[in-house]
């Protein structure tokens, strides 16, 4: 159940990113170079997303079948489970850092409506 909750956070997340910052991408950088640079960013962090889903499917599957062949083994679901979570923390913190970073360049800083009185 884990694995499928991480799987769809994962792709959540991927989802959020792609389109949220292309957008961004698009509206708010003029320059055709700086845009391409920027693409190209933001599909290297989407790669992270990609990678988490497929050592969490590739984990998930390797414990299936460590269990298939020998039901006596104890813990392989725990394990399984405590490296979803590790896998989700670690995607999580990866998700944030890349988005502080894209937002530092793409999204405008909010504008006081205060300020000039």
């Amino acid at each position: 159940m884990i694995s499928s909750v991480t799987v769809l956070f994962l792709l959540t997340c991927y989802m959020y990113f792609k389109q949220f910052y292309t957008k961004l991408i698009e509206s708010k950088i003029e320059n055709v170079g700086e845009k391409l640079i920027w693409t190209a960013k933001l599909k290297k962090k989407l790669i992270v997303f990609f990678v988490g889903t497929g050592i969490i499917v590739i984990l998930y599957i390797t414990s299936y079948t460590i269990m298939k062949i020998n039901p006596e083994l104890e813990n392989v679901k725990l394990i399984r489970h405590i490296a979803d979570l590790v896998a989700t923390g670690i995607c999580a913190v990866l998700f944030y850092l890349d988005k502080a970073e894209l937002d530092k360049k793409l999204v405008a800083k909010p504008v006081d409506p205060f300020q000039n009185l």
